[in-house]
């Protein structure tokens, strides 16, 4: 974060796939828990298999020769706190139909390679800084009513 490019020596995702869809991949069941009453929300994944590109250049195509994907491992922990009462919106337009709530979120994350002995750890989520949060439910596409 805040690097240029050129500095930039990480990039943890699981690559573009065929379809064109990137920086999105399935995660274990149980790694989310929401509680809309409680107003919280967690997703959590401990250990999780991703590769690292190096940078976003790299991942693209854009870098000649390519850099060969180092196979890593992060840990994440994202907690987000609901601020406000939910929020009902319907939009018939694009198709979905949600109560949502403004939230702060906090996260802790850590990233480990184990053949170039490369680790790094962040700081505590209790230092994390909101720019944007929201947790909710929303019905959309073929379940939209």
């Amino acid at each position: 974060m805040g690097q240029s490019s050129s500095q930039q020596i990480h990039d943890f995702e699981p690559g573009i796939k065929p379809s064109g869809l990137f920086w999105t991949e399935p995660i274990p069941p149980g790694s989310v828990e929401i509680s809309l009453a409680d107003r919280t929300a967690r997703m959590r994944l401990n250990n999780t298999e991703i590769p690292d590109f190096h940078d976003i250049f790299n991942v693209a195509g854009l870098t000649q020769p390519p850099i060969a994907p180092v196979p890593s491992r992060i840990s994440i922990d994202v907690r987000w706190h609901g601020k406000t009462a939910p929020v009902h919106i319907r939009d018939a337009t694009n198709h979905f139909v949600g109560d949502y709530m403004d939230s702060t979120a906090t996260i802790v994350c850590s990233a480990e390679q184990r053949s170039t002995h490369f680790s790094f750890t962040s700081d505590p989520a209790e230092t994390s800084t909101t720019v944007s949060g929201v947790i909710g439910q929303e019905r959309n596409g073929t379940f939209f009513s």
